[in-house]
């Protein structure tokens, strides 16, 4: 499992690079085009032949399709187009770790974050995950950065910039506070690793030895 996880810091994000391109049909596109607010702040999504842009005051930059719904932007963010039942469009722009905006285009409100079914996991299993996790070497400039998780009653708290709720979609796999995000627990012989993000960008966290 080690190695695995070696494996996915070594080649993940140039993976992603190099996927197969993506064509989404022109009308599809079509549907995302608009300004967005970002707390008074306006994002606009522009279409020029069949390649969508995004573009914010001073920088204009292309978004990238992964699918239909879910585009690249930049190193590490995406933006994902959800569309509710009465035709508004919220864009999510996250970089799949520890941060989500949600965008609504403007004249409709935001779409909600998905809610997680409800999972009761184990007090035991719960207490394994708790603890200060270091990121595993090479995968970002500094190397003082910590993520401590910590129990409070029966739910897990995880500290970044903030303190945020996992709750729980699975015994491993937690939803983080109000977002899409998600993050997984992945217990082997050599301890805990907490694996961030599920989408083009990925961190790996170990758990540090109690003493």
């Amino acid at each position: 499992m080690a190695g695995v996880l070696a494996l996915a810091i070594a080649v993940g994000p140039a993976q992603a690079q190099q996927q197969a391109p993506v064509r989404v049909p022109v009308p599809t596109l079509q549907r995302y085009v608009g300004e967005y607010d970002q707390n008074g702040s306006t994002t606009k999504v522009l279409l020029k032949g069949d390649t969508l842009f995004r573009e914010v005051p001073g920088k204009r930059e292309i978004l990238q399709p992964i699918s239909e719904t879910l585009f690249r932007f930049g190193l590490v963010f995406t933006a994902e187009f959800v569309t509710d039942r009465a035709g508004g469009v919220t864009q999510v722009v996250s970089d799949g770790v520890g941060t989500e905006f949600r965008l609504p285009r403007k004249g409709a409100r935001a779409a909600p974050a998905p809610a997680a079914a409800a999972v009761r996991v184990p007090r035991p299993v719960l207490e394994r995950y708790v603890g200060t996790y270091e990121y595993l070497p090479g995968q970002m400039a500094r190397s003082d950065l910590r993520v401590v998780v910590r129990l409070q009653g029966e739910t897990l708290i995880r500290s970044m910039r903030e303190d945020e709720v996992l709750t729980p979609i699975s015994e491993s796999r937690f939803r983080v506070g109000n977002t899409s995000m998600v993050t997984e627990f992945v217990v082997d012989e050599a301890g805990v690793t907490q694996v961030m993000g599920t989408g083009f960008q990925q961190l790996l966290a170990r758990l540090t030895p109690k003493r």
